[in-house]
């Protein structure tokens, strides 16, 4: 039977550092193999000086927790497991002699114990701390456990995922009578003392949101990795990254020089220097990754299968903000006859796990991409576009969980939509067919082609600086408006190159604050179509079979939401 330890490894410059190896290996030395699963792009084989670890990337969703699910099913999977380590890459060692005494300790107690945390806190509700925690077979053979693994998905937040996971698992040890402990046991005193020192500032934020737990005492409710640092260090041998490198609580970090080895002083500052930008503090005290400034909005991609070029012809990139209205968007699919690949932006991680379900039995592969919410659905679809990911398809659908909830017509006005561009089998083929005649770059919806100068809103002006940047459109010729309304139609990835050869700082999206107008996404809706002239392909309906509908009058055409 075999012990193994799980980790959970991020690093946000994309490295493995010395102190993280030191890790490995002190955890090489106890345990009879460690399952390393990574969300960096780390390119080191690690296994070469270390033959014990075993590699695994997966894409940066779902914080440390689908990482130990992701680790967890393989070492039931490949072992005989007795037990298993779960650790992650949130603490730094200081001394490898200490922390090996401390794993060396969790073992020992596992013969009396069903679970051996490193430490236990009080913060929000009472808990084993789930950086360093080792299940027991007992525990991992369970049918509770496995019932709680299998519901280890994505969430919307890092506080989401630390009430649901972190401290759920240690609620579901209570009510399934596990037997646990952990190791720092602190006094009496040293409890006493801690909470001293523990400022007012600090205590609005340990009291946490209403529905958790308040049983214990103010006193208590404190994290100890943070407000018991130095006995954490003297008694574990570590400290935790956040607080060397932030120090949120202002607590004197002058045992770090005593406990620390010194040849691995330089190592864990040069570390601290390399992460300090990368990180903040949100509204909820917690320490996040800071957020990437672009123009374009940043996407992250996970994946469920991936089909080779060539292979499939049709994809869809739609993006949800409404998750309620994935069913009805699945059943719309469902008129797409022949073989296609979605593609999804959101901006939410905790929608991930219901697409993959609802979509995975529709299409031959699916790709979620997940952005701030910034720009609506254009945004996230320009930041897909220009990464290439469209590019080997002849015939793509572009639409979105559009609910327009500031007007009684928003839903009468989607259904439309909807059902303009892939209503019915015949209207998928059509237009399908009239994008690979190479002839046609776009196929939207006739009845809201929208000409009248009334439908220009506050956007004229930057629709003609971006034709200028992207066509070289002459600052004083006539600027005729057209474009589909909604933004939902068919196009060839290849009549939209503009949008990608333009530079990036043209292209800077506004912060989501609920606007109906004079956004950048508001006039990339009214570019599409002038874009698509200037390659040298038509803008059309299935009702014109492919002749340009500007040729039409259009000057009625009007929407239900404006």
């Amino acid at each position: 039977m075999d012990n193994v330890a799980v980790v959970a490894h991020f690093d946000a410059n994309d490295r493995v550092e010395a102190n993280f190896i030191e890790l490995l290996t002190c955890l090489s030395k106890r345990f009879d193999h460690v399952i390393l699963v990574t969300t960096s792009e780390i390119r080191e084989d690690i296994a070469k000086n270390l033959p014990k670890v075993i590699t695994i990337r997966r894409p940066n969703f779902g914080y440390d927790f689908f990482s130990y699910r992701v680790g967890l099913n393989y070492a039931e999977k490949n072992f005989e497991v007795q037990s298993i380590l779960l650790v992650n890459s949130s603490f730094a060692i200081l001394s490898s002699q200490i922390f090996d005494r401390t794993l060396a300790k969790m073992l020992e107690l596992k013969s009396e114990y069903d679970v051996v945390g490193s430490s236990e806190s009080y913060q929000f509700s009472w808990h084993l701390q789930s950086y360093l925690i080792l299940l027991g077979s007992s525990v991992l053979r369970s049918a509770w456990f496995e019932d709680f693994l299998a519901g280890v998905e994505p969430t919307g937040s890092k506080f989401e995922t630390i009430t649901r996971f972190e401290i759920g698992l240690s609620s579901a040890f209570r009510s399934n009578n596990v037997k646990a402990t952990a190791i720092l046991q602190p006094s009496p005193e040293q409890l006493e003392r801690a909470s001293q020192q523990w400022s007012a500032g600090d205590r609005q934020y340990a009291s946490g949101p209403a529905f958790l737990s308040s049983a214990t005492s103010p006193a208590q409710r404190f994290n100890p990795v943070h407000h018991l640092a130095e006995l954490v260090a003297r008694e574990l041998g570590y400290a935790k990254l956040e607080v060397l490198r932030d120090n949120p609580h202002h607590i004197d970090l002058g045992f770090v020089d005593e406990v620390c080895e010194q040849e691995r002083l330089g190592e864990i500052q040069e570390m601290l220097n390399r992460s300090q930008s990368n990180y903040t503090r949100g509204s909820d005290n917690l320490s996040t990754l800071k957020a990437e400034v672009r123009s374009v909005p940043k996407v992250k991609l996970a994946r469920w299968r991936k089909t080779r070029v060539g292979e499939i012809e049709i994809a869809v990139i739609v993006h949800i903000h409404y998750i309620d209205m994935i069913s009805d968007i699945k059943n719309l699919l469902k008129n797409i006859v022949v073989p296609f690949d979605i593609h999804v932006t959101t901006a939410s991680e905790g929608f991930c796990s219901q697409i993959f379900s609802e979509f995975a039995d529709l299409a031959r592969s699916v790709s979620i991409f997940c952005s701030e919410n910034r720009g609506r659905d254009i945004g996230p679809f320009i930041s897909v576009y220009r990464s290439g990911a469209l590019d080997h398809y002849k015939a793509v659908l572009k639409i979105h969980s559009k609910k327009s909830a500031y007007s009684a017509n928003g839903i009468l006005w989607r259904d439309r939509l909807y059902g303009s561009v892939a209503g019915d089998s015949l209207t998928v083929l059509r237009s399908v067919e009239l994008i690979k005649s190479g002839e046609v770059g776009i196929v939207g919806p006739h009845r809201y082609y929208l000409t009248n100068d009334r439908f220009w809103g506050a956007n004229r002006d930057t629709v003609r600086r971006l034709l200028n940047e992207m066509t070289a459109f002459p600052p004083e010729a006539n600027l005729e408006l057209g474009f589909f309304a909604g933004s939902m139609f068919w196009f060839a990835p290849k009549a939209l190159m503009p949008l990608k050869n333009t530079p990036e700082d043209t292209l800077d999206f506004e912060p989501e604050n609920g606007q109906q107008d004079g956004t950048l996404a508001h006039a990339i809706e009214r570019v599409f179509c002038p874009i698509v002239r200037s390659q040298g392909f038509a803008a059309s309906s299935v009702i014109l079979r492919g002749a340009d509908i500007h040729r039409y009058s259009s000057i009625g055409n009007d929407v239900p939401v404006l």
